[in-house]
C-alpha cells in the first residue's frame, strides 16, 4: 500500500556550514540494495558457480 506524504522536503539544519535537505522529488530510483538481493539469489541457487562449471 503507498504512503502518503504532503512534504516535499524536510530541512535538517546545518552541517560543517552547508544545509542538510532530504527530497521526494527523485522519481523511480533505487539503490544498491538490488545488488544485496542478487547476491543473496545467486548464493541460493548457485548460478555463478554453475555458469562457471560450464
Amino acid at each position: 500500500m503507498p504512503t502518503e506524504c504532503s512534504a516535499e522536503k524536510f530541512e535538517f539544519g546545518e552541517a560543517a556550514g552547508r544545509a542538510v535537505v532530504a527530497r521526494f522529488d527523485g522519481g523511480a530510483i533505487s539503490s544498491d540494495a538490488g545488488a544485496l538481493l542478487l547476491g543473496a539469489a545467486d548464493r541460493a541457487i548457485r548460478l555463478t558457480e554453475r555458469f562457471a562449471a560450464c
